[in-house]
């Protein structure tokens, strides 16, 4: 056999011996990625996150519910590597529950860095989902909500819902204000006086007594449930909050709605609504939370881009 053949078999023999030796050429397989753990709050209680059945407060909106007591892990977006702008500034609970909704499509998500205490204290959770729009409701892009839970009860919670523009979303403030309970907005009524000599007007829808002002482009209402009582004690908390508590700006006329279900004014729901940037916030609290209508008011100030 001719020398030159010989060495062309030999180099081949060792080409193929590396080629079989280095796995096709020399690349890798990657493993499976990790699976996703359920994420615990600061009391180690396993946690609810995305496709959790939402509260009322979601104006026209449509979710996929789920059993809200079995542990679930997160389907929401990735948070694809970002990290919050400044995490230390919000509680435990937030972190954990913006973590599990990821950047969910768009930036600017933002998220409060004050909560309220559960007013019995005891141990809390988190239900947190992606938000949709209904055929018939506002045709926002993008959104989430939070519930913060003590004893499977809404203490509080916060949404936002994106737009495809800010004046979009200030035109949209009335829809979810109408989603609320005591909602609606009155007409008419007697003049009366605040604690702090501003103007209000005392009027009566169906069963229910309103009293009602607007001051600084927000419109304020406390609602007493089906009786004629007027709801003075819980109009005087809220302008005493009120005097201690900015409002965040709104592009649209803001709402703040303080619904009372109850004669004794112990069992109230607080709403702000407000629009900035494209986006309609909405912040609750109810009697669960200690101090509800002043912190509603400081919860909503509090709002802060999460996402850097």
């Amino acid at each position: 056999m001719p020398k030159a053949k010989t060495y062309g078999y030999a180099l081949l023999s060792v080409a193929v011996a590396l080629f079989l030796a280095t796995g096709c050429g020399g690349g890798s397989s990657g493993g499976s990625p990790p699976p996703i753990n359920n994420t615990t709050n600061a009391t180690n209680e396993t946690q609810n996150t995305s496709n959790a059945s939402g509260n009322s407060a979601n104006p026209g909106g449509s979710t996929n519910t789920s059993n809200s007591g079995m542990p679930q892990n997160s389907t929401g977006s990735s948070p694809g590597g970002s990290q919050p702008a400044n995490a230390g500034s919000f509680p435990s609970i937030v972190q954990q529950a913006m973590t599990s909704l990821g950047k969910n499509g768009f930036q600017g998500a933002d998220a409060p860095t004050y909560v309220p205490q559960p007013s019995g204290g005891g141990s809390t959770s988190f239900n947190a989902h992606n938000t949709q729009p209904s055929a018939h409701g506002p045709q926002f892009l993008v959104g989430y909500h939070v519930d913060l839970l003590t004893g499977g009860q809404t203490f509080a919670s916060y949404e936002v819902d994106h737009f495809v523009s800010s004046s979009q979303a200030a035109e949209s403030l009335s829809s979810f204000a109408s989603a609320v309970h005591g909602g609606q907005l009155p007409s008419g009524g007697t003049g009366i006086l605040l604690p702090n000599n501003h103007s209000a007007q005392m009027a009566t829808m169906g069963n229910s007594t309103v009293v009602y002002w607007s001051e600084n482009g927000w419109n304020f209402q406390v609602v007493n449930e089906n009786t004629s009582v007027p709801p003075t004690p819980i109009v005087d908390k809220l302008v005493n909050a009120l005097a201690n508590t900015s409002l965040p700006s709104t592009d649209g006329i803001g709402r703040v709605i303080v619904d009372n279900t109850d004669p004794s004014g112990s069992d109230v729901t607080v709403t702000v609504i407000w629009s900035q940037n494209g986006n309609v916030y909405e912040v609750q609290t109810t009697n669960s939370a200690e101090s509800p209508i002043s912190s509603a008011l400081q919860m909503a100030n509090s709002m802060q881009p999460y996402w850097s």
